[in-house]
């Protein structure tokens, strides 16, 4: 019922403005006002429902210059929407600088503890969505501006801004300097995903080579990247629960982008498309906060009483259809016994260590099968192997793969990619959760990695 609501909201929302009168064989172009359509109409309802309980809260506690500000940018998004003779261009303009001059205001009056911060990373999502990349670096910078002007008036005492009297000026500057550079990341990973589909539009061809050529380049920004020094590190660990959200709204919007053009059977595969590598995307970003945490000494163990047998099946079942997929076999082998399945340990970092070891093992396997097996070996410790028949590890590469973002130098392993990320969290894990963990050539020509955890930490 909602969605129906919506998608007539949207048509008569297209037929006031006169947007359908466009021709979508404008390209891009198209597609980014279509888009700034849903968000300006979204924006709208949730502004107008949070617009209450802000204006209540700012004016019980005597805080009347937030009352100005919400009520102004809400004027000005009502006078932007429902006034026709304004083209996209311009509607987009202002639309963007409200939401910059709202987040600017709050950050004056309420400092980091509003929403100032907050909706500065939202509107440079929204301006690289519906403008590009230009239009979002040029936001970035616009934002890096006024940072830098309350940065001197903080240290030189230009204007009297109480809030940030609880900061030090050189904690001001970190935090400011981690903003600005949270934005950049923001922007390149919008666009990047935005530039995709528009490639993917053209020519399917043209994408897949692009994508390649921006994998081998990642590949190997990671592995000059492998000695960065601590603070790059301490940032990426630091801002982790961050990165997730914009990446999480990044893939949200293709939900809209589904929604157009149902019945173009090839335009829905370029969505789904973008949907996968932005979710490959995220889960690298996921596992270089993990492996930073790690090096940091900032990794923490959460422990706790739970039933290994059931880690063990979730891991089983979750990859079994990757491996059907690929027609190769997966079985399992679990020997633990009821009385030996209770244990008490970190889960989820079990539960990493076992999948990134399995989805190797089926991610480099052609023919032949995987094989889990799991053994207690004593009343402390629980042993698990995965034995794979694929295309193997040099022997004087054993204990080099375990490094970060170190990648076996085959052509074959080049051409299934990965970011060589994966063998690290899981050695580092283990070490955790008390145990070892190795590997050998196997009878299949392949490769059986070994490791063992303390059953009571």
């Amino acid at each position: 019922m909602i969605q129906k609501w919506w998608k007539s909201y949207i048509v008569w929302y297209a037929n006031y403005s006169g947007f359908n009168k466009r021709n979508r064989e404008e390209g891009l172009p198209y597609f980014r006002d279509k888009l700034f359509i849903s968000i300006q109409l979204l924006t709208l309802i949730l502004g107008a429902i949070s617009y209450i309980p802000s204006t209540y809260t700012a004016l019980s506690r005597n805080e009347n210059n937030v009352f100005y500000i919400n009520t102004t940018a809400l004027v000005i998004l009502l006078f932007t929407i429902f006034y026709r003779p304004l083209n996209y261009k311009i509607k987009k303009f202002i639309f963007s600088l409200n939401f910059i001059l709202l987040a600017f205001g709050l950050l004056v009056f309420l400092g980091f503890r509003g929403n100032g911060s907050v909706l500065i990373y939202m509107i440079t999502i929204m301006i690289t969505l519906y403008n590009g990349r230009s239009a979002g670096l040029k936001a970035v910078l616009l934002a890096a501006v006024f940072y830098v002007i309350l940065l001197l008036s903080f240290n030189y005492n230009l204007f009297h801004l109480p809030i940030y009297e609880q900061f030090e000026p050189q904690v001001l500057m970190i935090i400011i300097i981690n903003n600005i550079l949270f934005n950049l990341l923001i922007v390149f990973s919008v666009s990047f995903l935005i530039n995709q589909l528009h490639n993917a539009l053209l020519k399917e061809n043209k994408l897949q080579q692009e994508l390649l050529a921006k994998h081998n380049n990642a590949v190997t920004a990671m592995k000059s990247a492998e000695k960065s020094d601590r603070l790059k590190s301490a940032f990426l660990a630091n801002v982790s629960h961050e990165i997730g959200t914009p990446m999480y709204g990044i893939l949200g919007c293709t939900d809209f982008l589904k929604e157009y053009n149902t019945d173009d059977v090839e335009y829905q595969e370029y969505v789904a498309l973008v949907e996968e590598n932005g979710t490959t995307l995220l889960e690298i970003i996921a596992d270089i906060v993990n492996i930073s945490k790690v090096e940091t000494g900032l990794a923490a163990m959460t422990t706790t009483a739970f039933n290994v047998n059931e880690v063990i099946d979730e891991a089983y079942s979750s990859l079994l259809p990757k491996a059907a997929q690929k027609q190769i076999s997966f079985t399992k082998n679990n020997l633990v016994t009821r009385h030996e399945a209770m244990i008490h340990s970190d889960k989820g970092k079990l539960t990493e260590v076992l999948k990134h070891l399995l989805k190797n093992a089926i991610k480099y396997t052609q023919k032949g099968g995987v094989d889990l097996k799991c053994y207690a070996t004593n009343k402390n410790t629980i042993e698990f192997q995965i034995e794979d028949s694929g295309m193997g590890i040099p022997k004087d590469q054993y204990e080099a793969i375990f490094e970060a973002f170190y990648q076996v130098d085959t052509d074959h392993r080049k051409a299934l990619h990965g970011s060589g990320i994966g063998l690290a969290i899981a050695k580092a894990y283990t070490e955790m959760l008390g145990g070892t963990i190795s590997l050998k050539k196997n009878n299949k020509m392949g490769t059986t990695f070994t490791f063992s955890i303390r059953t009571q930490l």
